[in-house]
C-alpha cells in the first residue's frame, strides 16, 4: 500500500450531464499528481479522486475545479 496516495470524494454543485462529467474527468486526469478520477452515474454530484500527496495537496486539487468554473467541496473519505 502506498501511503502517499490520498483518496477523496468531491461534491460538485453544478448539474453536469454524463458527457460533461466525462470531459471533466479527462481534464482532471491530466492534472499534476492525479492518479485516478471517476464517478458513479447514479450519483453525478460526487467524484472519487486519488492523487499523489507527495506532489499535490487537496487545495491544489480543489483549485482545478474552480479554474474550470465549477463549485465543489472536498467531502473526504
Amino acid at each position: 500500500m502506498n501511503d502517499a496516495i490520498a483518496d477523496v470524494i468531491i461534491h460538485v454543485n453544478e448539474n453536469l450531464n454524463e458527457r460533461a462529467l466525462q470531459t471533466l474527468e479527462d481534464a482532471i486526469r491530466e492534472d499534476w499528481g492525479v492518479v485516478a478520477v471517476g464517478h458513479n452515474p447514479k450519483l453525478p454530484h460526487l467524484m472519487m479522486l486519488a492523487y499523489d500527496s507527495t506532489v499535490a495537496r487537496s487545495n491544489s486539487v480543489m483549485h482545478q475545479f474552480q479554474k474550470r468554473g465549477l463549485h465543489a467541496q472536498l467531502v473526504g473519505l
